[in-house]
């Protein structure tokens, strides 16, 4: 697809948010208004999730054939994740307030492993993201980010399957409504939910055109202004 035809994958992206907001919002029943907050936690948790991902295969990538495109989209799906994985924090904190915490302002348990692994994952990318920002040699940068991404993921299987493994208060999905401690979800809620990871997914196909464009844009420029330095 060419760039200039991307701008219309942030439009669908909209388009299929807002759509799906409406459907969100007349399945889900004023008094369990709380509710709606589940469809976009889970979402942006799939980003954060599929955006390291997506890094940890770039950084692969890159540390085999040496081409600095990988290292940019190593780097821009880490800042995606880290974005996402902001918004699943916050997310998360407002759910348990409502429910756990009973609207006390109560946000946060750091018994619950996945709370606290998801914290940790956050800071541990937006770290990576410092030491990017500090390094100036182009070389250097991308070579030793591209062994912190290989080092940092598997703290994001980690936090997935930490409240598999350990106690969490993290609610499990049941076909049976009324099943205390979990969420009934029928066949609507589902399909409104696969409806917003297919519109943040096209979001991050987006995301990282943008971002990749905006990394040859400031490599070229600073080529530029390096030739005409030279030059005087």
């Amino acid at each position: 697809m060419p760039n200039n035809r991307y701008k219309y994958l942030l439009i669908v992206s909209l388009v299929i948010l807002l759509v799906n907001s409406i459907l969100i919002f007349s399945i889900i029943s004023f008094s369990r208004s709380v509710y709606t907050i589940f469809f976009y936690h889970v979402a942006a948790a799939w980003l954060s999730y599929i955006s390291y991902g997506a890094s940890f295969i770039s950084h692969i990538l890159y540390l085999k054939k040496k081409e600095m495109k990988w290292s940019y989209h190593g780097k821009n799906s880490v800042v995606i994740g880290v974005v996402f994985s902001a918004f699943t924090i916050i997310t998360g904190s407002l759910w348990y307030n409502a429910t756990s915490g009973g609207y006390q302002n109560i946000y946060w348990q750091w018994s619950d492993y996945r709370q606290t692994m998801t914290l940790v994952l956050f800071f541990s990318y937006f770290s990576y993201l410092i030491y990017r920002k500090s390094v100036e040699d182009p070389n250097q940068k991308a070579k030793v980010s591209a062994l912190l991404g290989l080092v940092l993921f598997p703290l994001v299987p980690l936090s997935y399957f930490s409240a598999i493994i350990f106690t969490s208060l993290h609610p499990l999905i049941t076909p049976n409504p009324g099943q205390s401690g979990h969420i009934y979800w029928d066949f609507l809620k589902i399909f409104s939910l696969l409806l917003n990871l297919i519109a943040i997914t096209i979001f991050y196909v987006y995301s990282m055109n943008e971002l990749y464009k905006n990394d040859i844009t400031k490599y070229k420029l600073k080529e530029l202004i390096q030739r005409k330095l030279s030059e005087d």
